[in-house]
C-alpha cells in the first residue's frame, strides 16, 4: 500500500528526462486519508531469504502506543532489527511484552531530560559491541544507539530538532558535526575490503525542514572532496521520482523525515525500502514506520558454521 500524490497535466514531465521535483516542498496534512473504522490486521510482502528486515520508527512516546496493535504489526512485519526514536522513555527498557518476547537484545538510550528524545535499537541477534551516545558527549545518550555486528554497524539516531524559530539550531549543528566525524571513524574501522561487500553502517533519520538542515545532512552523506556520496538515502535511491512522507501534522504539514542511510558500497544489496502507511489510521504516532530489506547477515559467522555442522550431523544420524 502506498500513498502518492496524483500528477497533473500541468506538471507532466517528458518520460525521457530525469524528473526534477522539489522533494522538500511542504505537503498539506489534509492529503492524509483517514478511515473511521480501521481494522488492526496487517499483511506485508515477506522478505526474501537472503535479506534482513529492519524497521525505523519515530513512535512519539513508546508508552502511548497501543500494545495490542503494535503486537499485530510486529507479527506481520517480523523484523530482525527494530529502531525506535523519540521514545520519551526514561526508565531503561520499556515494559512491553510484545517487545520482550520478540527481541532478546535491547539497548535503550535515555535522554538526560526525562520525557524527551529517547532512542532504542532492539535485535534478535546479539551484537559484538554496543554504544549509547556519541563518543565523549553524554548529552547525546538519548539520541544515538550503535550496535556492531561482525559485518555491519546498525545505528539508531534521533537528530535534535532545530526548534521553534530555530532556537536550538546550534545544538543541531553540534550534533551533526559529531555524527559526521564518528561515522567517518566507523567507515575507516571496517573498510569494504574487510567486509566482503556487506554493509558498514545502517541508520535511520532525515535532516529537517530548513535549507541549512538539509545542507547539514548533505555534508554528512557527501563529504567535501569526495566525487560521490559515501552514504545514501535508500528510500530516495529506490524511489527517485516519488513524493511521499513519513510524518504529518496540522501545524507543519507532511514531510519525509525518516529513512535508512547506508554505505554506498552496499547500496545494491538493498532489496526494498517502504513507508508503512498502513499504520496511519491507528493514531499510534504522528510518524509511520519505514522498513528496509537488505542482504546483510547479522548473525555470528562462527555460530552459523557451527549450526551448519550440527544440522549436517543430524542429517547423517537420521539417514544412518
Amino acid at each position: 500500500m502506498s500513498l502518492k500524490r496524483k500528477s497533473t497535466a500541468s506538471n507532466a514531465l517528458d518520460a525521457s528526462k530525469k524528473p526534477k521535483v522539489d522533494f522538500f516542498a511542504r505537503r498539506t496534512a489534509s492529503n492524509v486519508a483517514s478511515d473511521s473504522s480501521p481494522s488492526a490486521s496487517f499483511s506485508f510482502k515477506p522478505k526474501v531469504d537472503a535479506c534482513t528486515r529492519l524497521i525505523t520508527w519515530n513512535v512519539n512516546g513508546i508508552m502511548s502506543v497501543n500494545e495490542k496493535i503494535l503486537k499485530k504489526y510486529l507479527e506481520a512485519e517480523d523484523p530482525t532489527i527494530l529502531i525506535l526514536t523519540e521514545t520519551k522513555y526514561s526508565k531503561g527498557k520499556a515494559d512491553l511484552m510484545c517487545l520482550k518476547t520478540r527481541f532478546k537484545y535491547q539497548y535503550w538510550g535515555v535522554d538526560l531530560h526525562p520525557g524527551h528524545a529517547g532512542t532504542a535499537v532492539l535485535s534478535k541477534f546479539k551484537p559484538l559491541r554496543t554504544a549509547i551516545g556519541l563518543p565523549e558527549w553524554e548529552e547525546s545518550s538519548g539520541r544515538y544507539v550503535e550496535l556492531e555486528f561482525e559485518d555491519v554497524f546498525v545505528i539508531g539516531t534521533y537528530v535534535p530538532n532545530s526548534g521553534e524559530n530555530f532556537k536550538t539550531m546550534d545544538l543541531k549543528r553540534k550534533y551533526n558535526d559529531a555524527l559526521r566525524v564518528h561515522l567517518r571513524e566507523l567507515e575507516a574501522k571496517k573498510p569494504p575490503a574487510d567486509l566482503d561487500g556487506t554493509a558498514r553502517a545502517l541508520w535511520g533519520e532525515m535532516s529537517g525542514l530548513s535549507e541549512e538542515e538539509r545542507n547539514g545532512l548533505a555534508t554528512i552523506l557527501h563529504p567535501e572532496g569526495s566525487e560521490e556520496p559515501v552514504l545514501v538515502d535508500v528510500w530516495r535511491h529506490l524511489h527517485p521520482a516519488d513524493e511521499e512522507y513519513t510524518h504529518s501534522s496540522t501545524k507543519y504539514g507532511s514531510w519525509r523525515l525518516d529513512s535508512f542511510i547506508v554505505s554506498r558500497t552496499v547500496l545494491e544489496k538493498a532489496d526494498s525500502c517502504v513507508i508503512r502507511y498502513e499504520l496511519k489510521d491507528f493514531n499510534l504516532s504522528d510518524h509511520w514506520p519505514v522498513t528496509l530489506d537488505i542482504a546483510v547477515n547479522l548473525s555470528s559467522k562462527g555460530f552459523m558454521e557451527w549450526k551448519a555442522k550440527f544440522v549436517a550431523i543430524l542429517l547423517r544420524s537420521w539417514s544412518s
